[in-house]
């Protein structure tokens, strides 16, 4: 049996027993199709460490390369990526672009260029793109949720060989770390974490894998879906994207061309932008978590061996802040409104796409800084309109196959400098 649960108390009370053990009303993180879901992310990664003390460990280590200072560390490089997907843009004025694209390619060239650090050959970028894409699909794909095991199910599928190849990167990587020693990459942190209190445990080679794989996932899906669903939000509110516009020539004139973790704080309507893409359309559902003992939300019993799913978009959808009873306060036309962040009596109460609880997303800084270091630049070069004219009273077609909505068409443009 599943009980979806909603609202931010209620999952807050969920997850409060999260890794208390069974004869505590405990619950445990139920990993979706253990027996293959399991190897396409890597057993030993943070995500899914059912050991309280194990996983606070994790925490520690892995959120050392997500720290503000690696942050602002790694924000020139994220920005030179962005740059490079802006230009590439700016050469198709006229042309039809689909906007998911160059997000999807921005997100990639992050991730090998700055969660990973490879010194790729222009002749492998491509094949180091399609890897991630094709892995990232077997989130999706129902033969790695199967009860059982399927011999070779890493071998005789593309999800599996993009895997393998993205690890033997990786392995590569932490092999020249081993031998020149530290760099500013995300991985490069991962591996030299030590935890704080004796100086000396650090994650192994295998759990440094498997979180860098994490993060890649995260950075790429998460990221790429919120961007493009930004970029559909702002043509059909120019109103908005030019007061993102006016917001850069203010932080220009203060700070410079080159982004940083200060001027990026100071973004405060852009990120009002981000905040409420994100409300609008976060993660379909949420997490799903096992039952161990009965557990007492809301004064209802959610009895032992049930699922528990906390449900973000339904939770946005209720939140009392921001509530409509047409459902309007969730429509991309008339819901879209950064501003309600900007004054506290209109700040939503019930806002989490990025998670809750002590499984809250380790990547969530690294995100952001992402969306808001391309949007920033988007909104200083770029203006575009879209190809696919939308009337306001039709409707707006969802792609079904992403972890996050995408619109259908990518959200295709023709651009244009600014």
């Amino acid at each position: 049996p599943l009980v979806s649960v909603s609202g931010v108390e209620h999952v807050k009370t969920l997850l409060k027993h999260e890794f208390q053990p069974e004869d505590d009303r405990g619950i445990g993180t139920f990993l979706l199709g253990a027996k293959n879901f399991g190897d396409l992310f890597g057993q030993e990664g943070i995500l899914y460490e059912p050991d309280a003390e194990k996983h606070a460990l994790l925490r520690k280590l892995v959120g050392a390369a997500m720290t503000p200072a690696a942050i602002a560390e790694a924000i020139p490089s994220i920005q030179d990526a962005a740059n490079v997907q802006i230009e590439e843009l700016l050469k198709t004025q006229g042309e039809v672009t689909e906007m998911e694209k160059v997000f999807s390619d921005f997100t990639l060239d992050v991730a090998w260029k700055q969660v990973l650090g490879l010194d790729l050959e222009e002749s492998e970028i491509p094949r180091f793109c399609r890897a991630v894409q094709e892995w990232t699909v077997g989130v999706m794909n129902p033969m790695f949720i199967l009860p059982f095991r399927i011999p070779g199910l890493m071998t005789i599928t593309k999800t599996g060989r993009a895997r393998q190849y993205l690890v033997s990167k990786v392995e590569e990587k932490l092999a020249y770390l081993d031998e020149h020693g530290p760099d500013s990459s995300t991985l490069s942190k991962l591996y030299f974490a030590r935890d704080e209190g004796d100086g000396k445990t650090k994650l192994t080679r295998t759990q440094v894998i498997h979180n860098a794989l994490l993060l890649i996932f995260a950075g790429t899906e998460t990221s790429a879906s919120t961007l493009t669903c930004a970029s559909l939000f702002l043509a059909l509110h120019p109103e908005v994207f030019q007061k993102i516009r006016e917001e850069q020539k203010d932080i220009v004139i203060q700070y410079g061309e080159d982004l940083s973790a200060e001027c990026l704080e100071s973004c405060v309507y852009l990120d009002s932008v981000i905040k409420e893409t994100l409300r609008i359309k976060p993660l379909e559902s949420g997490e799903l978590r096992k039952v161990d003992g009965s557990v007492e939300v809301d004064g209802k019993q959610i009895p032992k061996g049930w699922f528990a799913l906390f449900n973000i978009k339904q939770t946005h959808v209720n939140d009392p802040a921001t509530y409509q009873e047409d459902g309007s306060h969730m429509d991309i036309r008339e819901g879209f409104q950064p501003e309600r962040w900007l004054d506290e009596t209109t700040k939503p109460q019930a806002w989490m796409p990025f998670g809750a609880g002590r499984r809250r997303c380790i990547g969530e800084r690294l995100g952001m800084t992402e969306m808001k270091v391309f949007l920033s630049m988007l909104a200083r070069k770029v203006d575009y309109d879209l190809v696919n004219k939308i009337g306001p009273d039709d409707p707006f077609l969802w792609k079904t196959n992403t972890v996050l909505a995408r619109p259908l068409d990518g959200v295709k443009v023709r651009a244009r400098a600014m």
